[in-house]
């Protein structure tokens, strides 16, 4: 690659980074974890930066490396133990595999500007939802990115980002309307 090639890849990652941090400690919930799953992102699109192509969204072509590479890493963990992913709580277990103790969110960026901007029983409504519906969601609501970004990003059928969107809404409704009666 020549030095124009790697400058301008580098000026779209260093736009993008911050996003992908983000990204990162939504999908891992672990800085540690998170910084792996940048670095290896930010590798794999330096590799493939040919296939990128000038003037489609980068965040978006980014992202969904990120995403595939956290697919990736979630798959092989899980060839490592035997659990139904369907009902999307045991994804949350392979986040709490390395030690055994609960999951916390003090140094996740998400969790920082959620605390600041949004009520407490709402984020954690937000972080009980599986992950199939809190990152559409929070891609949609928090990030601004369309469905069709997210589509391609997720590699699902618009239909089912939408749907899946509606879900997460609905379920956070139902959580902040059971707290109220409770309340």
């Amino acid at each position: 690659m020549d030095t124009n090639t790697t400058n301008e890849f580098n000026g779209m990652m260093e736009q993008t980074k911050d996003f992908l941090w983000s990204q990162a400690m939504g999908m891992t919930r672990r800085s540690e974890d998170a910084e792996d799953l940048l670095q290896e992102t930010i590798l794999k699109a330096f590799k493939a930066w040919e296939s990128f192509e000038p003037g489609t969204n980068f965040k978006a072509w980014a992202g969904k490396i990120m995403l595939n590479t956290h697919i990736n890493n979630v798959n092989r963990k899980r060839e490592m133990s035997s659990c139904d992913f369907s009902s999307g709580e045991c994804e949350r277990m392979l986040h709490m595999a390395d030690d055994s103790t609960r999951v916390t969110y003090g140094d996740n960026p998400e969790k920082i500007f959620f605390n600041k901007h949004i009520d407490g029983k709402l984020v954690q409504a937000l972080y009980e939802l599986p992950d199939s519906f809190r990152v559409p969601f929070t891609l949609f609501h928090f990030e601004g990115f369309q469905y069709e970004d997210i589509s391609k990003m997720l590699n699902l059928p618009i239909g089912t980002v939408k749907s899946r969107i509606f879900r997460a809404r609905k379920a956070l409704k139902d959580t902040a309307e059971l707290r109220k009666l409770a309340g």
